[in-house]
């Protein structure tokens, strides 16, 4: 047996031992996971501070600390959670919906057309899975370089309740655009450095970042409304919220475009900093700088 498929299997035997756990111990594991992070210099904390420092040169030292282990508690929560969003039954998973906010405004874009649902990396996406999976007709985009060798493990646990993924390929968008010609949901995570297709540097933050366009591409080809989505970690389960978007989103310029959809992600964020995923190294690929160095 290969190394990568052995440590896949050993990874895969953990969850399911984790999946034995209600949500609340999952998640005191997470906060005390993120804790010890908190504690060390590992990538993840190292990026966490540099990202933070630089959205918010006002905090003081000792601020930052803080929404620094904060936010890393919350990382380990999102990795704890993967236990049960991959293992679980659909009852049971369904249960961790506590609130759903927007589903009228949703369905109401569907009897439209194709809707493209731009959701950040705030709380925790991966419940999309079945929150998505087992009530609509929808496709997330995807880069598989992303998750290197476990692309396949991963792709079939977050489609196990009919959520559909698509890389970011010339196929993958392929079937992204039929979707969303034949009136289905379409879910884009704009907020990573792209590794493919048309990018520009808007501002996130205050900071240049290098962003993708995808969203006004795929909006102008077939025609789909653009909504906000996003996944809140609150007690007992996660609150979804489908909202309006700026409209500044669809705009023709592609920089106005992604500088509307940082901006509201931005909004999001200051709902509860310390929910997003600070651990990405946003601000990469900016020439002549290097703030992860």
């Amino acid at each position: 047996m290969e190394t990568q498929e052995l440590s896949q299997r050993m990874v895969a035997g953990v969850l399911r031992i984790l999946a034995l756990f209600p949500l609340s111990v999952l998640r005191k594991f997470g906060r005390i996971y993120g804790w010890a992070m908190s504690l060390s210099s590992v990538r993840v904390a190292r990026t966490t501070r540099t990202n933070l420092a630089l959205c918010y040169p006002s905090l003081s030292p000792k601020q930052l600390r803080v929404l620094a282990k904060r936010s890393l508690c919350e990382t380990g929560c999102t990795l704890f959670e993967m236990a049960a969003i991959w293992n679980w039954n659909a009852a049971a998973l369904q249960n961790l919906i506590v609130r759903f906010d927007g589903r009228d405004l949703l369905e109401q874009e569907l009897k439209r057309g194709g809707v493209i649902c731009v959701c950040p990396h705030w709380g925790n996406w991966e419940v999309a899975a079945f929150a998505f999976g087992l009530n609509y007709e929808a496709t997330s985009l995807y880069d598989a370089r992303r998750l290197a060798g476990h692309v396949d493990r991963v792709t079939r646990l977050r489609s196990r309740f009919g959520l559909s993924m698509a890389s970011i390929m010339p196929s993958g968008l392929r079937t992204v655009l039929r979707a969303l010609r034949s009136s289905e949901v379409v879910l884009v995570l704009p907020d990573q450095v792209p590794t493919r297709g048309k990018n520009v540097v808007a501002k996130f933050m205050g900071i240049d970042a290098v962003t993708t366009t995808i969203v006004q591409s795929l909006s102008q080809h077939t025609g789909a409304s653009i909504t906000l989505l996003t996944f809140q970690r609150v007690p007992k389960g996660f609150h979804i919220r489908v909202e309006p978007i700026s409209r500044s989103v669809d705009d023709d310029d592609p920089t106005t475009s992604a500088q509307a959809i940082n901006d509201e992600i931005e909004r999001v964020i200051q709902r509860d900093p310390a929910q997003y995923q600070w651990e990405y190294k946003r601000f990469r690929r900016i020439p002549d700088r290097d703030y992860y160095s």
